[in-house]
């Protein structure tokens, strides 16, 4: 004799959970809409000046004004210093400036190294053709 077909047993809807927040944020909701725009009923300013208050700023390692402002003029000084330091480490080397190529010459230069059919054989051999092609 078959069995009865049984159909499956539906859970009771569960009532909506509230998440737990903090104490500040209490009755905060967001949601996103059917458009997936997010809604809240917090204004951003306002949960920015939250999370101002009680987040730390990973990106603000040491953090003495309420935004860093002091550590960060610190901070800028120190690469101030430090880029001179380089600077007299590392001199640029004195010679004849060079003369900026113009976009002109940029394209002539591309389309005859493009239009080249045979590679060079070594190194020098394709910097004593491009010395060849460069007017003097």
């Amino acid at each position: 004799m078959a069995k009865k077909p049984t159909k499956p047993k539906q859970k009771a809807p569960e009532p909506e959970k509230k998440a737990r927040v903090h104490k500040e944020l209490e009755g905060f909701e967001i949601g996103v809409n059917p458009l997936g725009e997010i809604t809240s009923n917090y204004s951003i300013e306002q949960i920015n000046q939250f999370l101002g208050r009680h987040v730390r700023d990973k990106k603000i390692v040491h953090r003495e004004g309420q935004f860093g402002e002091e550590a960060q003029a610190k901070t800028a000084a120190e690469e101030a210093r430090l880029a001179l330091e380089d600077a007299k480490n590392f001199p640029v080397a004195d010679g004849p400036e060079e003369p900026e190529e113009t976009d002109e010459d940029f394209m002539k230069r591309t389309s005859r190294e493009a239009k080249r059919k045979k590679a060079a054989a070594t190194d020098e051999d394709e910097a004593a053709e491009t010395r060849r092609e460069l007017p003097e």
